[in-house]
């Protein structure tokens, strides 16, 4: 029997060793028994995939979600050989998942396990498209890659794995004012979730949430408002378009293109014929929070 793989896209993600996403579709095609020494979170596109996994016979089909533990031996094919199945994957390493559950208060060292392989959540699958679109992409920073998969993992754990929800704590104010104060000093830096943290004296969810609370919008977004603004000063002196999105901190020209005309509601070159006319458009971009007392 032929056997037949198309469509495959493979990357790593340098910020964060051992994670791998892949893209594939197969028909006609079987998986031997074998194991991963990662965890793996898949999504399915088309199809259906048959597999033998914690001791069942199940079966994958659209709009679902598999999780498949580390060192887990499992087996699959094609539910139909005519068909075949596509399917998105994050294969993540085991530390990282020990991290997001200790993140829920799990005890340190948890590595979460499953009561079924199969996730029936919408919510949870639509989460996960974003955050593998973003960790994939060039266009996103280091900061919302990090941000978007650890609160991936967060809410699968607390959902799925029985982790618990973290009692709310205090909104910790100045350990959240130092991380923005560093997302202001250095608009343009490549910062990490990791290194905010550490500045705020936080864990990285803890940040996130902890900031949200306090400003209305995570890290990530706060970091790209102000990349926003830089560019909408860049934009009104001679620097050409495509040095003013290296300049404000996004990768190329498209992606401030796309983030300045989502957000603003003009095109960056529409912005800047207004400024240098001297009627510059009204602006969107949010302004700063004020700190709460």
């Amino acid at each position: 029997m032929q056997r037949t793989r198309q469509g495959d896209g493979f990357w790593v993600t340098p910020e964060v060793p051992g994670l791998e996403l892949q893209r594939a579709a197969y028909t006609r095609w079987a998986f031997p028994k074998h194991s991963h020494d990662v965890f793996s979170l898949c999504a399915y596109d088309a199809g259906a995939e048959s597999l033998r996994l914690q001791g069942q016979r199940v079966v994958a089909s659209v709009g679902s979600l598999l999780a498949v533990s580390p060192g887990e031996m499992h087996e699959g094919r094609a539910a139909d050989s005519s068909i075949g199945w596509a399917y998105r994957i994050l294969y993540i390493p085991p530390s990282l998942l020990i991290r997001a559950a200790e993140e829920t208060g799990a005890p340190a060292g948890t590595l979460p396990g499953f009561a079924s392989p199969m996730l029936q959540d919408a919510a949870l699958l639509e989460r996960f498209t974003v955050t593998f679109d973003a960790l994939k992409g060039g266009g996103a920073s280091r900061l919302e890659r990090e941000e978007r998969l650890l609160g991936l993992l967060v809410a699968l754990l607390r959902r799925h794995a029985g982790m618990p929800h973290r009692r709310r704590a205090a909104a910790c104010a100045r350990g959240v004012k130092r991380a923005r104060e560093l997302l202001e000093a250095h608009p343009t830096r490549n910062l990490s979730l990791e290194m905010l943290a550490r500045v705020a004296g936080l864990s990285p969810w803890h940040l996130v949430r902890a900031f949200h609370r306090q400003f209305g919008q995570t890290p990530q977004v706060f970091q790209r408002a102000l990349r926003l603004r830089l560019a909408q000063e860049l934009l009104a002196g001679p620097l050409p378009m495509a040095e003013v999105a290296l300049a404000a901190g996004f990768t190329d020209q498209s992606h401030l293109i796309k983030h300045f005309g989502r957000t603003i509601g003009v095109t960056p070159g529409e912005y800047r014929a207004a400024a240098h006319a001297g009627r510059g458009p009204r602006k969107h971009v949010q302004s700063r929070a004020p700190v709460r007392p």
